[in-house]
């Protein structure tokens, strides 16, 4: 049985190559899921995981959730994780920790 390619279709708003270094650099281009326990409030620092894979960019929706919605692709909704913490299923159970981390971190700038 043959399979089909996979279709991607265009986004609206893609990634650009000048937002994806800009993401990266204020990240600094690393995954943030090890560290994402100072945005929690907590207060507590412990690992969270280890990392594996390419660096990518995850888009994180606002607290109201859109289900099927991709988040924008800005500053303000893109986050850098690892393959693993990408695509294993952690990211999403940790949206509210990456959106308070993403609070933070634009809030800084």
């Amino acid at each position: 049985m043959k399979r089909s390619p996979i279709k991607r279709h265009p986004h609206k708003d893609p990634v650009t190559p000048a937002l994806r270094l800009a993401v990266l650099e204020r990240d600094h281009e690393a995954c943030v899921a090890p560290w994402i326990e100072l945005f929690s409030g907590s207060g507590e620092l412990r690992l969270l995981g280890i990392c594996r894979g390419r660096l990518t960019l995850d888009h994180v929706q606002d607290g109201g959730g859109r289900m099927g919605k991709r988040a924008p692709s800005d500053m303000a909704h893109l986050v850098t994780l690892c393959e693993h913490h990408h695509l294993d299923g952690w990211a999403t159970s940790h949206r509210p920790e990456l959106r308070a981390y993403l609070e933070a971190v634009n809030a800084a700038q």
